[in-house]
């Protein structure tokens, strides 16, 4: 099934919100084993909806469209849709009982008036779709000699739930679907090319109904291993995927593997430190408590996260810290030696087992010669044992500060597991 996507909006047009509709919708999708070919951003207004449709006519088997189904007058898309579909309006009572229900609901202490009623006009011969997050219903049209066309509204929680309990059970009724079944696995610590060499040979061997696709994203360091399988016996897929996700974790290891999709680094490392029942905290520079932003966002990390240092000044470092003021003379903050003397006072002063040090210049502006831009230098480790490295990222702040904080958890998760004899 080929598909396209509709966002109708002026204020996506003009950059006012981000189409985080056409993120969403696409990733689900792709899920669903529906080939999205095109996502298309119009404007509120009827030959701009008209020539979009004609423009996915021939090309699209399903064309779901977002936007324009409010009570107001520049709410336009169903008006529109049901004149391309030659279709009266007639009022539609489980439409407005829907909408009733929604004023009881919140409150409001008054009925729907007259607008609302114009809401629930809805076109005669298109199934319906109510919707419960809201006042607009959603519309199925599927006509002889056009693409099966679904409308639903733009506001996001509402798309979601027609989507996810409207549309996509529909989508699987239709005769011809076939099943798709996914497997993704999360890396880091190496590219997308070095990984692929490593992969040529299990790539070869892969079966006709599976695919792996590469998809990094740059910013964070992180690349997604995606195993996709597609066929008619839903259980054979999925054995057959899961043995073919057990050979790729093989050949790449634990030190490259950190696990599905959602086992992001902090998680992993929070599992580490329960299962040793060890205690962690961070000190931070140019991270700014980022390291510890994440690590705190995994539900539970209290069990062995105890806090955090931002140390962002050099006053701050010698004082909370302990950095000698010799060091920061002579080697500078960003430094081995700084460094290393921040781990050493984060693990005594906040009495944990392990620590993670950030120290560098995020940018875009102090660097110098010897120091540009991007240099980082981060430590991990116990009082007894310490990993030091230094990084020279780019000049862009914002993904200095992402990339380091998460080479700095893997790298700590690495130490963890090298104490266990795993890598």
């Amino acid at each position: 099934m080929k598909a396209y996507i509709i966002n109708i909006g002026d204020e996506i047009l003009l950059g006012q919100i981000l189409n985080t509709n056409a993120h969403w919708m696409a990733q689900e999708l792709q899920a669903q084993g529906v080939d999205l070919q095109k996502i298309l951003t119009i404007s509120d207004e009827r030959q701009a909806i008209i020539d979009s449709l004609e423009q996915a006519k021939g090309q699209a088997d399903l064309v779901l469209i977002t936007g324009g189904l409010g009570p107001t007058k520049d709410d336009i898309t169903k008006f529109t849709l049901a004149d391309y579909f030659g279709m009266s309006l007639a009022f539609h009572a489980p439409s407005f009982q829907n909408i009733e229900r929604l004023f009881e609901q919140f409150g409001r202490n008054r009925r729907p008036d007259e607008r609302y009623k114009v809401q629930a006009e809805m076109p005669v011969g298109a199934q319906i779709l109510i919707n419960k997050m809201g006042t607009a219903s959603g519309m199925w049209f599927q006509e002889e000699g056009y693409p099966l066309v679904v409308s639903m509204p733009g506001v996001p929680k509402e798309m979601k739930y027609l989507m996810q309990e409207e549309v996509f059970p529909r989508l699987a009724q239709l005769p011809g679907r076939s099943n798709i079944v996914q497997q993704t696995w999360l890396c880091f610590g190496k590219g997308e090319t070095d990984v692929s060499t490593a992969l040529e040979d299990f790539e070869a061997q892969l079966p006709a109904a599976i695919k792996l696709a590469y998809l990094p994203n740059t910013k964070t360091g992180y690349l997604r291993l995606r195993l996709t399988a597609k066929g008619q016996e839903e259980a054979a897929l999925v054995q057959a995927v899961a043995e073919e996700g057990a050979k790729l974790c093989q050949i790449l290891g634990p030190k490259l593997i950190i696990g599905q999709e959602g086992d992001f680094l902090e998680a992993k490392l929070g599992e580490l430190l329960r299962q040793k029942g060890k205690t962690i905290g961070t000190a931070e520079s140019c991270t700014g408590g980022n390291i510890a932003h994440k690590i705190t966002a995994i539900p539970g990390c209290s069990d062995y996260f105890m806090g955090s240092v931002v140390a962002y000044s050099n006053e701050v470092k010698m004082r909370q810290l302990g950095v000698s003021e010799e060091t920061l003379d002579t080697e500078g903050a960003v430094s081995e030696a700084t460094v290393r003397q921040m781990l050493a006072g984060l693990i005594k002063n906040l009495n944990v087992d392990y620590g993670i040090v950030s120290s560098g210049i995020a940018g875009p502006g102090g660097g110098r010669p010897d120091k540009p831009v991007g240099t980082i230098w981060l430590a991990m480790g116990s009082a007894e044992k310490q990993w030091v490295q230094k990084l020279e990222l780019g000049n862009n702040r914002a993904r200095n500060i992402e990339m380091s904080s998460s080479i700095a958890l893997n790298l700590m998760r690495l130490f963890l597991l090298e104490d266990e004899g795993v890598v």
